[in-house]
């Protein structure tokens, strides 16, 4: 008898009511990441077999979000570099005398685009960048290009005032920018093996 006079249905549901309201507040502060999957860069090569001048690195037409010139090259740089394919030179005048020579120009872009739907009760937002690069590695008159793309997006929703707004982080910028260069560099890598590839067919070493 004395546990049923402590129980009180009024308290319980009260109880249940505020546990049910707290999971949906804290459902409504967490931001859902819409990440892909890494883009690795491999040590392909043993030895390179392109040799390469950054000559000319540039912005797009669309270009929303903040990046500097010299993170971007930093990144494509070392990129190039961990593939064992590519060796940096400054050497311009070999590019006639020297067949794996390559002038690159680098074109970059991104798009940010922000949404937001509903009212004061419930609010959905998100926030998405999309991160384009171009290599061109030309020599004589060869041109030779390789494209790279990544995305990513964020998304939340708010319940009266509670929850945040969607938004992306610098570190998910830069791995998704890291994420397009690298899909370009392994299009180039592949092309320039098989390139190899073809040319040691018709020109065997004896």
């Amino acid at each position: 008898m004395e546990l049923l006079k402590r129980w009180n249905p009024k308290s319980l549901c009260a109880k249940t009511c505020y546990l049910s309201l707290s999971a949906f507040l804290l459902s409504a502060c967490a931001q859902k990441f819409d990440d892909l999957p890494n883009s690795r860069v491999l040590k392909t090569c043993q030895n390179p077999i392109v040799t390469y001048q950054l000559v000319d690195l540039k912005r797009g037409d669309y270009n929303d979000l903040e990046i500097s010139n010299a993170q971007i090259q930093e990144m494509i740089e070392n990129s190039l570099a961990q593939s064992g394919c590519f060796a940096q030179s400054s050497q311009t005048e070999t590019i006639e005398s020297n067949n794996a020579y390559y002038q690159l120009k680098v074109i970059f872009g991104n798009i940010n685009t922000q949404k937001r739907e509903g009212g004061f009760w419930s609010e959905y937002t998100s926030d998405e960048a999309i991160f384009e690069v171009q290599f061109n590695f030309s020599q004589a008159e060869t041109l030779r290009i390789f494209r790279g793309k990544s995305s990513i997006q964020n998304q939340n929703s708010r319940y009266f005032v509670f929850g945040d707004k969607a938004k992306l982080n610098p570190n998910q910028i830069q791995i998704t920018l890291q994420n397009a260069i690298n899909s370009a560099i392994n299009e180039a890598t592949r092309n320039f093996i098989q390139l190899q590839n073809t040319d040691s067919t018709f020109y065997p070493s004896f």
